[in-house]
């Protein structure tokens, strides 16, 4: 990038570390984990296991350093195989299947199979939530195919989404940094992402969501490297199939035509005789990425009202809503879902205008108390922030045992993972992943700051990132929405771990 644009990432870039850093200081001093039979998410902060933190990153540093002398190419694959082999011996073990949204919308998608749209009508959950219809769209194919609420096939996608969400976040290791050493580390890295593994029974949509948008990403990254038409389009496909599925992937849209405009930029500032052919195209490329994203699910949800004799797809909620929400406290976890957004809007008899008042009024009393009450603002907020980011877990153990609930297995390794031996293992696996992965991320900030090295691909992913960071302080709390931003720092963690390796082998092999 241009000495100037370099300057202004500082902008971004640097919160990002002080953000990364107060995660990792959290990290270290403390860790998160769920109670179980519990009725809601309700993270709790307790103290770290320093021996077992200091021991797992020992080990995982000498792994490292023996890994990075492997042929290139080789790590992958074999970790690959490992993380298959863990998800479907968990998927056959615990017979999960679907609680809370995710059976709502088995059930919706079983009703719309039959002819019963009877959700969208004015207070049904799809007249609430109308951005569900692209997943419950490909429920409906699923169950057409496979039978209704076959959940295996649910989770078998989980499975797919899971080993090729690391196939291209290897793929985005390579392109950032071009090091077969990082590219082993970050595949050894992958294998401790325990948290995702429990996953793979949960049926929903959020893994499904993680996979598309990090090849969005990548192929994103591929197209500022290289300016191959090609990728461009590969990225918007991928683009447009992740916010068909999740909506929070607009965080992706905007961080994208934001790289592409700077991409345009730079070509001016360095006087390059493409600039203005590459200005146009990329400016083509934006007004893509937007289609691609946005149109879809409009699309979709015009056909569904037709088919359901409506005269125009609900609106649902409105978001100040979801706002409103996000600054609250109660009995839940501060910022995080408490039914504010459906209530109100049930309470106005689904009047978006009404609700939208009631919940600008919420808002506006919150900062007025927040005014009156500065330190505790900040106390609310950097609770916010560490309750979803500082979670090792993303919430999974408790998902995984809240299905458990319902599940009719006899298996005891299943129900040890609810709480028994083998969910003090996974907790402590992804302790330690998680301390490594921002230890990681912090170095590979420092290194690019104190080198400049910053360019347009890595500041992509980094851009997406924080980013979230900031969405989700404003929106609807949850560590389970941070899984796709974790995931997306681990490239930069392999990097950021490879770094130390190099050094401490450098003080302790140099000749004599």
């Amino acid at each position: 990038m241009h000495k100037i644009l370099q300057k202004l990432s500082m902008i971004f870039f640097i919160p990002f570390t002080v953000l990364s850093l107060l995660i990792l200081g959290a990290s270290f001093f403390t860790t998160i984990y769920y109670d179980i039979d519990q009725g809601a998410d309700l993270p709790r902060f307790g103290s770290e296991k320093y021996l077992l933190l200091l021991v797992g990153v020992l080990l995982f540093l000498l792994a490292a350093y023996f890994v990075g002398r492997v042929k290139p190419g080789k790590v992958l694959p074999v970790a690959l195989l490992l993380e298959a082999v863990v998800c479907l011996f968990i998927i056959f073990t615990s017979k999960a299947v679907a609680v809370t949204d995710g059976l709502t919308l088995d059930e919706i998608i079983n009703a719309f199979n039959a002819g019963d749209y009877s959700s969208l009508d004015k207070g049904g959950y799809m007249f609430v939530y109308p951005f569900q219809i692209g997943y419950v769209a490909i429920g409906q194919i699923i169950g057409r195919v496979f039978g209704p609420s076959n959940y295996p096939v649910f989770q078998g996608i989980n499975l797919a989404a899971i080993l090729i969400s690391f196939v291209y976040l290897n793929r985005t290791t390579k392109e950032l940094f071009e090091n077969e050493k990082v590219c082993s580390i970050f595949a050894l890295l992958s294998f401790m992402m325990f948290f995702l593994f429990a996953y793979v029974t949960y049926v929903y949509n959020d893994v499904w969501s993680v996979a598309p948008g990090i090849m969005a990403i990548c192929y994103e990254i591929c197209y500022l490297k290289r300016h191959k038409i090609k990728d461009e389009l590969l990225a918007a496909l991928f683009l447009g199939v992740g916010c068909l599925l999740k909506t929070n992937l607009y965080i992706a849209l905007i961080a994208m035509a934001i790289l592409l405009a700077v991409d345009c930029i730079d070509g001016v500032l360095l006087k390059s005789d493409e600039a203005g052919k590459k200005s146009v195209i990329n400016i083509a490329f934006v007004i893509l990425l937007a289609v691609c994203a946005l149109c879809p699910l409009k699309i979709l949800g015009a056909g569904y009202a037709k088919a359901a004799g409506l005269s125009e797809y609900p609106a649902g909620v409105p978001s100040s809503t979801y706002f409103a929400m996000a600054m609250q406290e109660g009995e839940g976890e501060w910022g995080w879902y408490n039914g504010f957004n459906r209530n109100t809007f049930d309470e106005n008899d689904y009047d978006r205008n009404m609700t939208d008042k009631a919940a600008k009024e919420a808002i506006s009393a919150r900062l007025s108390e927040f005014k009156d009450r500065p330190l505790h603002a900040v106390r609310f907020y950097v609770r916010k922030f560490l309750t979803q980011w500082a979670d090792p877990t993303f919430v999974s153990m408790r998902n995984y045992e809240l299905s458990m609930r319902h599940s009719d297995s006899q298996s005891g390794f299943a129900r040890s993972l609810v709480s028994g031996f083998w969910s003090n293992v996974f907790q402590g696996i992804m302790d330690i992943a998680h301390f490594l992965v921002y230890l990681g991320v912090f170095i590979y900030c420092v290194v690019t700051i104190k080198k400049k090295s910053l360019d347009l691909t890595q500041a992509l992913p980094i851009l997406f990132v924080f980013g979230g960071m900031l969405f989700h302080e404003i929106w609807e709390g949850s560590s389970r929405y941070i899984i796709r931003y974790y995931l997306m720092l681990l490239p930069f963690a392999a990097y950021g771990i490879n770094t130390a390796v190099d050094f401490v082998s450098s003080k302790l092999f140099r000749k004599s």
